[in-house]
């Protein structure tokens, strides 16, 4: 097995009915082939940068995130499936599209197995309020932060404010939790980690929240 596949799609939040427009972003835990086509183009809606050729699995849902935080972005809804194939996954991540509707939520995923989607049920509706708690400023600094892997130091000259107010947004709009959220949510998605792995799979998600707080 070449590894667990991730197929994470999106669909304009207002679709009822049929999936078909829907637009897949596929990856597995070491990369990611993002695909866009003449639908709804969720593969750019989803992250500041152009689509890459390849990406690691996290920023899957990095890109899912930088979605949902973007003002000027459509308002969509994503469904995110994981499987040993491409054809599985994206099986999945229809599933999850319909569970979604179901619920009227924004995020929803399915992997095929009941208790890990049932964690992932319930983790999912943790991150979405989250981050849809997040003010303006708060959610800029958050994209910058769990989705750029920016430091603090460059999150404040950026944005032309002092170290300390980035700190500060950093604690009250909650990013350690949003990056813990995201680091449970890959974890059971992509399945046990692989012998020697160590067993971090977020790794990358959290380091970017102590990176941010360094000097």
């Amino acid at each position: 097995m070449d590894g667990i596949r991730l197929v994470a799609i999106a669909e304009p939040a207002a679709v009822a009915g049929s999936s078909g427009s829907a637009e897949p972003v596929v990856g597995d835990r070491s990369a990611v082939a993002v695909r866009v086509g003449t639908g709804l183009r969720a593969g750019s809606a989803a992250s500041r940068r152009p689509p890459a050729g390849s990406a690691s699995a996290p920023e899957v849902l990095g890109r899912v995130v930088a979605s949902r935080l973007d003002p000027g972005g459509p308002a969509v809804r994503w469904g995110i499936g994981a499987g040993d194939d491409d054809a599985t996954a994206t099986a999945h991540a229809r599933i999850a599209l319909r569970r979604g509707r179901d619920q009227v939520a924004w995020l929803a995923f399915a992997t095929g197995d009941g208790w890990r989607d049932a964690l992932l049920a319930d983790l999912g509706l943790a991150l979405a309020a989250l981050l849809d708690d997040l003010t303006p400023r708060q959610a800029e600094i958050a994209c910058l932060i769990l989705v750029d892997g920016a430091r603090q130091a460059a999150v404040a000259g950026a944005l032309g404010v002092s170290r300390a107010t980035v700190s500060v947004t950093v604690a009250r709009g909650r990013l350690p939790a949003i990056a813990g959220a995201l680091r449970a949510i890959e974890a059971l998605l992509v399945g046990p980690p692989a012998p020697g792995a160590g067993g971090d799979g977020g790794a990358a998600v959290d380091g970017s929240v102590r990176a941010a707080r360094q000097r």
